[in-house]
């Protein structure tokens, strides 16, 4: 069983998070599989028997790298619903940040985007997590906007789902479609454009 960061001495959750950090730059390099237990020791200049103190297995670092990437957005999209800008505003900042932020964890997007990674029971947990989290955060906008009369939408929880499903819907075809940060955000704006047609007053 590894170690939760509660049970931890400063200097152990500090060693630990040294053991994500330099396993999260691994996988994101060289992938799940081909990655070892020997490369995050070596990487870290460490014993390879130092990681099992904290981690079981590799699959467990593994969890807790992607556990980490989903916590990073999350944080991130809590603080633009939590911010006061205007709910219109605030959706615009949603979907950019969401897209940015997404477009830069890479292990956090590779599994949740490719069948590379079937059997981990783990990641579906993950997933369905952050879908509902989505959909909530995506609500309280939309409630916002509906209650300031911005937005027009009959039913903010199938609204919230739509959206949510959209943006996970374009990921793909926007990671692999831009080939520079400049073209990334206009097709930014489009999605955007997009979906200010549909849930703007006109």
């Amino acid at each position: 069983m590894s170690l939760e960061n509660s049970s931890l001495t400063p200097a152990q959750d500090a060693t630990r998070s040294a053991i994500l950090d330099a396993s999260r730059d691994l996988f994101a390099r060289f992938g799940y599989k081909k990655t070892t237990m020997e490369d995050i020791a070596m990487a870290l200049r460490k014993g390879k028997s130092s990681l099992y103190y904290y981690f079981k297995n590799k699959e467990e670092i593994f969890q807790a790298v992607i556990e980490m990437e989903a916590e990073l957005l999350y944080d991130k999209l809590k603080d633009v619903v939590r911010s006061d800008r205007d709910p219109a505003n605030k959706l615009r900042d949603y979907v950019i940040v969401r897209m940015e932020t997404v477009a830069g964890l890479e292990n956090y997007q590779k599994v949740l985007k490719e069948d590379l990674y079937g059997g981990y029971e783990f990641l579906d947990t993950v997933k369905m997590r952050g879908e509902s989290l989505e959909d909530e955060m995506l609500k309280t906008i939309l409630d916002e906007g509906v209650l300031n009369d911005v937005f027009h939408v009959k039913n903010t929880r199938m609204g919230a789902i739509g959206i949510a499903t959209a943006l996970r819907g374009l990921e793909i075809p926007l990671f692999r479609g831009v080939s520079n940060r400049e073209e990334f955000h206009q097709q930014l704006d489009n999605i955007l454009n997009i979906l200010f047609y549909g849930v703007m007053k006109r």
